[in-house]
């Protein structure tokens, strides 16, 4: 899939990982369970817009302990001590409330929706719509399903527009966006074949 992306002109900016922090077992005996899944971020130009503050977490209280009495190697880039070129100013840390987020993604795998067999948790995009749009901007989902990006896009006030081919799975996404947002979808049908 990546290497058709690039042929088609996009480029591949950053991988995520969804960690499911309470993974189901797998359906085969000889399989581990299945715990993560791989997120690809895709983008047409080196320059994007993304809101890296929108998805800040907080600090943590080991900040607390560990910045209170620091050392002189902590107030300077301290290179790592096993070589690997890594180092770290760890004063650089003083007086900051949130940081940066990494780029796994722990949620759980609840799901309101149990009619659709690839569904995930309402968070997920959400994460990915306040780091990527604005209030405003257009999402797109080309892959529409369940509607469950479309319902996080429209709580966030975003608009948002879903590509679904499977008639079950686009009436089910009509009614749980209208069910879950309180907002009538206009629908447009376009039925086409494909050759």
């Amino acid at each position: 899939m990546i290497l058709e992306m690039r042929k088609q002109g996009w480029l591949w900016t950053e991988e995520y990982i969804w960690h499911k922090k309470n993974c189901h077992p797998g359906k085969w005996p000889n399989r581990f369970r299945d715990s993560w899944e791989r997120l690809l971020q895709f983008n047409k130009n080196r320059e994007f817009s993304m809101y890296q503050e929108n998805v800040m977490v907080p600090m943590g209280s080991w900040i607390k302990t560990r910045l209170k009495n620091l050392s002189e190697t902590d107030k300077k880039r301290d290179n790592s001590r096993v070589g690997s070129g890594f180092g770290k100013n760890i004063s650089n840390w003083l007086g900051r409330e949130m940081a940066y987020p990494t780029n796994v993604l722990t949620l759980a795998t609840e799901t309101s929706n149990k009619q659709h067999s690839a569904v995930f948790p309402k968070g997920l995009p959400a994460w990915f719509i306040k780091l990527f749009t604005k209030t405003g901007d257009v999402v797109l989902d080309p892959f529409l399903g369940s509607g469950t990006t479309s319902i996080a896009a429209t709580e966030l006030d975003r608009n948002s527009i879903g590509i679904e081919i499977n008639k079950d799975y686009y009436n089910l996404a009509i009614k749980n966006i209208n069910n879950c947002t309180k907002q009538p979808v206009y629908e447009k049908t376009q039925l086409s074949r494909v050759k």
